[in-house]
């Protein structure tokens, strides 16, 4: 193995791509044989250099076989571009470090935004870069609502945790993104933590400290915080040490909870316990002042007359289609009463998809006998669409929907759509169709939610750039 190795070494450039730049560095002052190669400083650069076999690990030297090859590496270094690839790497790893495992077109989006580096030379960086692929494994996998074959990146560490990381993440379902810079990711690649928390970097210190080989804690301890588990056997574990015997850990042990409630947990996306107890905090006054606030519907839906004959006119559209692409056989829609959602949206689909010509010839053939008035409603639904709309809020009369830049003023039909739509739901994601209906904005009734679930910052932010868009009562 070690002669394969040496062999892929034997090209200066897969040297120069195996490291980061402070590795660079330290090749060079191993090279030069300066002393302080081994000085406590250069731990990080010593411990992964001989885990990457270049340097002996006891001594820190460079490899006798090597010798040449790194000698000649080192002066091939483009230290810019070496920096640069850095400064990626320590967004990324860092990422899938905090995250356990995440979707890499969104890792590649959220780095090309912050580092304001285009998304293919971040692609490309992902599939080629040696520093990457040595902490991150990219598989592909089948992803309900997602998609098929969607890579994923895991960080390599944690790869044995990724099913558990899974379950513990949808059982606690939290999506908010991690609240953390760019130097605290810098801090966690080249540390075990991220050491620009003083509390964290004050537990760590106090860990160096105990009279034991304390590396061997911190690996419990980072899965502990990825996987957010209770930290009671962790705790008996570490009392368990016959180093530790007849040692107070009181102290330590409570400013392990401090620290540990400081760290990112991959099975909170990336949020601290810390941070999750203050969004749960913020959640409940959200929905209680929206109870308390949001006032039932008064006149918000067209009277039992009215809706009665859109439904007339609306399902007689719907059995032409039917009839005309025999879509479901021996299938009726008009006049029918009690249609299931899910036997009808298949010709829904085929409806709106072609609107235009079906009301031409629905109108033409007047194939239900209509009077010169309700064959003027439906010529009038030429002008509705199908789209996805996020229900906003309930107001006296109306119902917001929006989409994109529009505010749709909807009248529900039969009843209020907050009597169907609790308020506390509100914003949600639907599927349905607009239509004109006697001076108004109608839905067709049939309203789909979407299985998506917005956090609370997300539908703040949606309430508040509602009331900046232009409403339209009529299409």
């Amino acid at each position: 193995m070690l002669e394969a190795i040496y062999k892929v070494y034997e090209a200066p450039k897969n040297i120069i791509d195996i490291c980061t730049t402070r590795e660079l560095k330290y090749l060079q002052m191993s090279i030069d044989g300066k002393k302080e190669i081994n000085a406590a400083k250069y731990m990080w650069e010593k411990t992964n250099l001989a885990n990457k076999l270049i340097c002996y690990r006891v001594d820190g030297t460079v490899y006798d076989e090597l010798y040449d090859n790194v000698k000649l590496a080192l002066k091939e270094v483009n230290w810019e571009e070496a920096k640069r690839k850095d400064e990626l790497n320590e967004l990324m790893v860092s990422f899938c470090k905090v995250q356990g495992s995440c979707l890499l077109y969104p890792l590649i989006n959220m780095a090309s935004i912050w580092l304001e580096i285009s998304d293919k030379e971040i692609f490309d960086h992902t599939i080629y870069n040696r520093v990457f692929n040595y902490y991150v494994y990219v598989i592909h996998e089948d992803i309900p609502n997602i998609g098929d074959n969607m890579p994923v990146a895991i960080y390599d560490d944690y790869f044995d945790l990724i099913d558990e990381l899974e379950e513990r993440r949808i059982k606690q379902n939290y999506s908010k993104m991690p609240n953390l810079k760019l130097e605290d990711y810098k801090s966690l690649f080249y540390n075990d933590f991220n050491m620009n928390n003083e509390t964290i970097k004050k537990f760590y210190t106090e860990l160096q400290s105990l009279p034991f080989f304390s590396f061997s804690a911190i690996r419990p301890i980072q899965e502990y915080a990825m996987l957010n588990l209770d930290r009671k056997s962790l705790k008996d574990s570490i009392a368990s040490i016959p180093a530790l015997k007849g040692y107070d850990l009181t102290d330590f042990l409570e400013l392990m909870d401090d620290a540990m409630d400081e760290m990112p947990s991959g099975a909170l996306n990336g949020l601290t316990p810390n941070e999750l107890k203050t969004l749960e905090k913020e959640e409940v006054s959200y929905v209680l002042n929206k109870t308390l606030n949001d006032i039932p519907q008064g006149d918000a839906c067209f009277n039992k007359k009215d809706s009665k004959l859109f439904f007339k006119l609306y399902f007689a559209l719907l059995d032409y289609t039917n009839q005309k692409y025999k879509i479901k056989d021996k299938y009726k829609i008009y006049k029918q009463k009690n249609i299931k959602v899910e036997e009808v949206l298949p010709i829904i689909k085929k409806f709106w998809k072609e609107k235009d010509t079906l009301i031409d010839e629905f109108c033409k053939i007047n194939p239900y006998k209509f009077s010169d008035e309700e064959i003027d409603i439906i010529k009038e639904f030429k002008k509705g669409f199908r789209d996805i709309f996020i229900v906003i809020k309930f107001g006296l009369e109306y119902t917001m929907l929006t989409n994109n830049e529009k505010a749709f003023m909807i009248k529900g039909l039969n009843g209020n759509i907050d009597t169907i739509i609790p308020h506390e739901s509100l914003p949600m994601l639907v599927i349905t169709s607009l239509l004109p209906y006697k001076g108004k904005i109608v839905y067709d009734g049939i309203m789909a939610s979407s299985s998506i679930e917005f956090d609370m910052e997300v539908k703040k932010a949606m309430e508040n750039d509602s009331t900046k868009l232009m409403k339209y009562y009529h299409l």
